[in-house]
């Protein structure tokens, strides 16, 4: 990770203060993470600022991706118990809660370090903000380069000949969608329909040959990185940076067609009574502060306009890129999803 110095700046303190962040904060916040590296770059890094500067303790939870975590949260908040005071959910995620109305809406008057974050990154309803961008995460080209050589710099390398059984690829809904919509039908919005999808799936089938593993868990993907079952891929950046730290043979690729980004929104369920402390804490986590600790100590794109962050070339292209990423298409998702993935799987399985 990062070897940039952990500091709390008077700026960064005056920012996210209970006064400041949300008026009569104090005591405990249970914030929970994805598990992993990720929940551990967050409890040595981030969370001790947040501590330093407000006087609210965080209690950190590990947090599991996937639907089965979203469900059992929908069944506790409808009892009334609030097993965490902030989650992270994406998108997906924050539309599925919407509906079974969970989420707790925003007052944004404490954040009043809101506007330090693109609108995009904002969940809004008709009846408030109920999710506000936490961090985001880029889906990269990946490559071994002792296997892969020249380096690729664009996602068509995927499909070329002479890489038969070379990639590990995201299976299901994945974003593997809008990679071949951006690097071959001009841009996502081919997904809007099902006829769309078709399409693009249609392109997609014709990296069965070169495909050695599809992958729905990361950690199946980062073992076939590891023992070389694969040359390499699509994959997480923020991770692939770790495994590379950590002595695995890994190049990170930013295609000329851009890199994916997804990210995912602190969310707070309606049966947590933390209202305050969590507006400090929202509003701590847009300060430029905040997410220059997300680039250098966890390994991820900071969410807030580049022009607030002092980060050096370097540090900032570790973990970004200055070319435009191609954007989650979150309304074809959220109409076509069970489509999406269906298809797939009958694709690969076929």
């Amino acid at each position: 990770m990062g070897a940039a110095g952990l500091a709390a700046t008077g700026g960064l303190l005056a920012a996210c203060s209970p006064k400041a962040g949300g008026g009569g904060a104090s005591g405990k916040l249970k914030i929970s993470s994805y598990g992993g590296n990720f929940e551990q770059a967050m409890s040595e890094h981030v969370y001790p600022v947040f501590e330093k500067a407000t006087g609210i303790q965080v209690e950190s939870i590990s947090q599991p991706s996937g639907l089965q975590f979203l469900l059992q949260l929908i069944e506790a908040n409808k009892a009334g118990l609030a097993p965490m005071d902030l989650c992270i959910s994406t998108m997906i995620d924050v539309g599925r809660g919407r509906k079974a109305d969970l989420w707790h809406i925003r007052d944004p008057k404490p954040l009043t370090n809101l506007g330090n974050l693109p609108a995009q990154y904002v969940a809004q309803t008709d009846k408030g903000i109920d999710g506000v961008g936490a961090l985001g995460w880029f889906l990269a080209f990946v490559v071994n380069p002792d296997l892969v050589k020249p380096i690729p710099d664009s996602w068509t390398a995927l499909w070329a000949a002479g890489n038969k059984d070379a990639w590990g690829l995201n299976g299901g809904a994945g974003l593997l969608y809008e990679i071949t919509a951006k690097t071959y039908f001009g841009g996502t919005e081919i997904l809007d329909t099902e006829d769309g999808i078709l399409k693009v799936l249609g392109k997609i089938a014709e990296l069965k040959p070169n495909t050695k593993l599809w992958w729905d868990s990361e950690g199946t993907m980062q073992t076939a990185l590891e023992n070389g079952e694969v040359k390499g891929g699509v994959y997480f950046a923020d991770v692939a940076a770790t495994l590379k730290a950590n002595g695995t043979p890994l190049q990170i690729v930013f295609p000329k067609e851009g890199a994916v980004i997804d990210f995912g929104c602190w969310c707070q369920p309606k049966s947590s009574k933390k209202i305050a402390e969590a507006d400090a804490f929202i509003n701590f986590m847009c300060t430029p502060e905040a997410q220059e600790l997300i680039a250098r100590k966890v390994n991820a794109p900071p969410l807030i306009k580049k022009e607030l962050l002092n980060l050096t070339p370097e540090e900032f292209a570790k973990v970004s890129s200055n070319v435009a990423p191609i954007d989650v298409n979150y309304k074809a998702r959220g109409l076509h999803l069970d489509f999406m993935a269906t298809r797939f799987n009958q694709m690969v399985s076929s």
